[in-house]
C-alpha cells in the first residue's frame, strides 16, 4: 500500500508518537487512513466512519488499532476497522 500524502493529511501526536492520518468521503461514510509518520511504508490502519467525523475520533482509532494487534513500525497487509455509535470494530 502506497504512503499517505504528505499534502492531503494531518499529522497527530498521540502517546509521543507521530501519526499521519488522511480521511475521505465514500458512499457509506468517511474512510480515515492512518500511518506512523515515521515508518510510512509500515502497516496502515483503514476506519470505515459515520459521515460525521471528528478528529478526536483518530485517537480511538489508534488506540483500538494497537489493541488488537495493529503494528505500524512493521511492514503488514492494513487492518480495516467500523467505527460506530457503539464503538470500533474489526471488518473481516
Amino acid at each position: 500500500m502506497q504512503a499517505l500524502p504528505i499534502k492531503k493529511s494531518e499529522v497527530h501526536c498521540f502517546y509521543d508518537l507521530q501519526y499521519r492520518w488522511t480521511k475521505r468521503s465514500t458512499d457509506h461514510g468517511v474512510e480515515v487512513r492512518i500511518e506512523l509518520n515515521e515508518k510510512p511504508d509500515g502497516q496502515m490502519i483503514i476506519a470505515q466512519c459515520p459521515r460525521v467525523f471528528r478528529p478526536d475520533m483518530v485517537e480511538d482509532i489508534i488506540e483500538y488499532g494497537r489493541e488488537i494487534g495493529w503494528t505500524p513500525e512493521r511492514t503488514g497487509d492494513p487492518i480495516t476497522t467500523r467505527l460506530t455509535k457503539r464503538g470500533i470494530t474489526p471488518v473481516v
